[in-house]
C-alpha cells in the first residue's frame, strides 16, 4: 500500500468547499477545515490499492485500459502515463461513441492513418498540389487532436480510468451504458454512484494527479509483463505441440516403410522373379528334347 505521507505531501487529502460538495461522498471525507473539506487518506490508501490491484488483472489479460483527463492540470499527465504503457488515451475532447461506435472510430483513424502515409512520403507529392496539402495537413492535424490518442484502442476495453467524473461525465455515462468497469479519482464534488473504483482525493492538483496516476501505472506496468510472458509461454506450448504432432507423423510413415519391406520379404521368391525371365515348364521341357520342332531343310 502507498505510504500515507507521501499522499498528505502531494495534497491528496484537500476537498471542495462545503458550499460544493456531493452528500454521497460524505463517507470518504474526514472533517473540515476552513471551510473546506478533508478526505479521509486512509479510505483513499485502501481504494487506491483496490483499483490498483483490478487494473493489473485486467492488463494481465492483455486488455486495453484508456485514460481520460481533458482538463489542463492533467492533461499532460494523462498523456504521458498512457504513452508509457503503450494505453490509448483522450485528453483533448471526449468524441460521443468513443466505446459505443467503435466502427465509426475505427474509420477515423484508419483515414488519420492513411493521410499520414500521404504526407510521410515526400514521392507522393508529386501528384498533389499544395492546396491539397495543405487541406490533408488540416485533416491529420484535427483527426490527431480528436483522436490521435486512440487509435491503439483495441475492442473489447478493459478498463476506463478518469480523472474528474464531474467534467468527464460523457466518458462515465458512455462507458457505465456499455458495462466498462470505471476506475476515477473522485473529489468530493462529484457523484460517485456510477464509478466501479472510486479513489477519493483532490482531482484539480498536478501533484495529487501524478501520484495516483502513477501509482496505477506501476500496477498496469506489471500486468503487462505478465501478459507478455504468458503469450511467450503460449508460442513456446504450441510450438512444441506441433514439433510432437510432426514426430508422430514421421513415425507412422517409417511405420507404413517398414510394413512395405515386410510383406516385400516374406513374398515367394518365385514372385519376385522378373516377369521376361519366367518360363513355363511345358517349354522347357520342349527346348530340351526337340519335340515339337520342325525338320532341318537344308539348301539343295
Amino acid at each position: 500500500m502507498i505510504d500515507f505521507r507521501l499522499l498528505v505531501k502531494a495534497g491528496v487529502h484537500f476537498g471542495h468547499q462545503k458550499m460544493r460538495w456531493c452528500p454521497k461522498m460524505e463517507q470518504y471525507i474526514w472533517g473540515y477545515k476552513n471551510n473546506v473539506y478533508l478526505i479521509d487518506v486512509s479510505k483513499t490508501a485502501s481504494q487506491l490499492e483496490k483499483a490498483s490491484l483490478f487494473l493489473h488483472d485486467i492488463a494481465s489479460q492483455g486488455k486495453s485500459i484508456l485514460w481520460v483527463g481533458t482538463k489542463k492540470a492533467a492533461r499532460d499527465i494523462i498523456q504521458e502515463t498512457a504513452t508509457g504503457l503503450g494505453m490509448p488515451y483522450v485528453v483533448h475532447r471526449w468524441i460521443g461513441g468513443t466505446l459505443s461506435n467503435n466502427s465509426q472510430v475505427k474509420k477515423s483513424v484508419t483515414k488519420l492513418l492513411h493521410y499520414e502515409d500521404i504526407l510521410a512520403k515526400t514521392d507522393s507529392f508529386s501528384h498533389h498540389t499544395k492546396k491539397e496539402l495543405n487541406v490533408f495537413k488540416k485533416m491529420v492535424d484535427r483527426l490527431a487532436k480528436n483522436i490521435g490518442g486512440i487509435r491503439t484502442l483495441g475492442w473489447p476495453v478493459g478498463a476506463v480510468v478518469i480523472v474528474d467524473v464531474r467534467k468527464e461525465h460523457s466518458a462515465l455515462k458512455e462507458a457505465s451504458s456499455m458495462g466498462v468497469p470505471v476506475v476515477a479519482i473522485v473529489d468530493t464534488n462529484s457523484d460517485p454512484s456510477l464509478v466501479d473504483y472510486v479513489i477519493p482525493a483532490n482531482d484539480d492538483a498536478p501533484r495529487s494527479i501524478k501520484v495516483l496516476t502513477d501509482y496505477l501505472a506501476e500496477s498496469v506496468s506489471e500486468g503487462k509483463k505478465k501478459a507478455a510472458a504468458r503469450k511467450v509461454e503460449q508460442a513456446a506450448e504450441r510450438k512444441v505441440k506441433a514439433g510432437s504432432e510432426k514426430t508422430e507423423k514421421q513415425l507412422m510413415q517409417e511405420a507404413a516403410v517398414a510394413a512395405m519391406l515386410r510383406e516385400d520379404e516374406d513374398a515367394p521368391a518365385s514372385s519376385k522373379q522378373p516377369a521376361h525371365r519366367q518360363a513355363r515348364p511345358a517349354d522347357r521341357g520342349g527346348q530340351r528334347s526337340g519335340a515339337g520342332r520342325a525338320p532341318f531343310k537344308g539348301k539343295k
